[in-house]
């Protein structure tokens, strides 16, 4: 089967990242970025890069479904599709909001997130199942001034046999939005929050070696 090239998508909310006050409930930054304006955080995802090696590397295009791999000549048999989760590559960010002071940066743990698909587009005349959201408890540090770049939880094999059950065919390739939402506190406690998203498509994809 083709393989489908898509861009990934990394969308940004209102004018930036979003991040909480805790003592006063506001949106703290000066509206380009998420920040906590009593600490002086500046805290964005930089980037949301889906990969499967599975697939080949960086690729949106997820498998929902293990195959047998035949020769083409044959017809034979020949191996089981590899197939795992579909991870994603996820970078953030933590400097000082603008014109701020880089050394008054603190650190900033996030210690749980969210995913929330939407549905983008569903050929017409088929069915396109609603995925439920998933909820992760994980602890990531990005120290002031600095970045962390780690793999995260994109479409795993739940999700992939959740859409394999409510989808009319495979062979249709939907678009969904992943929306990540992020949460925690700097080391004065102040509660941080940021979101991103990423596009994908998802089928019956060939990754048969």
């Amino acid at each position: 089967m083709e393989r489908r090239n898509r861009s990934n998508l990394l969308k940004l909310f209102g004018s930036g990242f979003l991040v909480l006050l805790g003592a006063c409930g506001q949106i703290g930054g000066s509206g380009q970025c998420g920040g906590v304006e009593d600490s002086g955080a500046c805290v964005i995802i930089e980037d949301i890069q889906p990969t499967y090696e599975s697939g080949g590397g960086n690729t949106s295009d997820v498998d929902a479904r293990q195959d047998l791999c035949t020769n083409v000549s044959t017809g034979e048999v020949t191996d089981i599709e590899p197939f795992t989760d579909h991870s994603a590559s996820v970078t953030i960010s933590n400097n000082s909001l603008p014109g701020g002071n880089a050394n008054l940066t603190p650190d900033v743990t996030l210690t749980n997130y969210t995913i929330v698909y939407s549905l983008n587009s569903c050929p017409s005349g088929e069915s396109c199942p609603d995925l439920e959201p998933v909820s992760v408890s994980q602890t990531l540090f990005i120290p002031a001034n600095g970045n962390l770049t780690t793999t995260l939880k994109f479409v795993d094999l739940a999700k992939k046999a959740e859409y394999s059950d409510g989808v009319s065919s495979l062979l249709i390739y939907p678009s969904y939005t992943a929306t990540y939402t992020f949460s925690g506190t700097d080391i004065f406690n102040n509660k941080v929050a940021i979101s991103g998203a990423a596009e994908f498509t998802i089928g019956d994809y060939d990754n048969c070696q």
